[in-house]
């Protein structure tokens, strides 16, 4: 029960702290576009990905920063 409790405590941190939050938020920011939330909601065939793909340039790639995130997290405990 006491790793229960110390578990909910560190949620809580983590939750008003809200560091983590914001990474993720930021990470998946181009879900929010109209693109994503058409392809969220199942609104587009594969005609329609394919022809928005071929129109649109490469992505950019950015690092998760998976090592910052992990150090953030582990200071909590």
């Amino acid at each position: 029960m006491d790793a229960f409790a110390q578990g909910l405590k560190i949620a809580a941190k983590i939750r008003k702290d809200g560091r983590l939050a914001d990474c993720v938020r930021e990470r998946y920011q181009s879900w929010d576009s109209n693109m994503g939330q058409k392809i969220a909601a199942g609104g587009l065939d594969f005609k329609e990905l394919e022809t928005y793909a071929l129109n649109h340039d490469e992505p950019s790639l950015t690092s998760g920063r998976q090592e910052m995130l992990e150090g953030i997290f582990n200071s909590y405990f």
